[in-house]
């Protein structure tokens, strides 16, 4: 009786640290054996203070009468090296052929590190800048009427290397 209540603490102990640890699989991340960004969050308050941080939120749009146009993006990166993260514009859901309306290195020691946030301005006349910068991004191409539906980019990019990625989000310009 004795062995088999042994054997049976010695599996009920074997079963209990076999449930010991995470499901951590930093091994299979490839962000972690390449040392490249991984964009955690992009968000953005439109001139409407509409947040995309809070869930369910409504579509967004920007306009340049209510807050002097101004709109704000924050982000959140996870990388060990410098990267450069860039604002972009598209009148389509994909990056090729979208404008650049702003870009900046970041990482240990710099402005912005792990995370970082821009205010941008989008003027009536179809110009858009961000971070207090006098070189404005005339988007005018993109704009065939208004409302029109755009879509903001934020693409981080390597810089070591030519990896990127992004997200973006569908934006009505009024």
């Amino acid at each position: 009786m004795k062995k088999i209540l042994s054997i049976a603490v010695l599996a009920l102990s074997f079963l209990t640290l076999s449930g010991c640890g995470g499901g951590s699989s930093a091994v299979d991340d490839p962000h972690h054996d390449n040392y490249v960004p991984e964009l955690r969050v992009f968000d953005i308050i439109d001139s409407y203070d509409t947040d995309t941080a809070i869930p369910k939120h409504p579509p967004l749009a920007l306009t340049p009468y209510r807050y002097d146009g101004l709109y704000e993006i924050f982000w959140k990166v996870n990388s060990l090296e410098d990267y450069t993260v860039t604002l972009r514009i598209n009148d389509r859901p994909v990056l090729a052929n979208s404008l650049v309306i702003h870009s900046q290195v970041c990482g240990a020691g710099r402005r912005c590190d792990q995370d970082g946030s821009w205010i941008c301005e989008y003027t009536n006349d179809f110009y858009m800048s961000c971070d207090g910068s006098t070189i404005e991004k005339d988007i005018y191409p993109l704009v065939a009427k208004v409302p029109q539906l755009v879509y903001l980019f934020l693409e981080v990019c390597d810089s070591n290397s030519g990896y990127c990625e992004y997200d973006y989000y569908p934006v009505t310009l009024e």
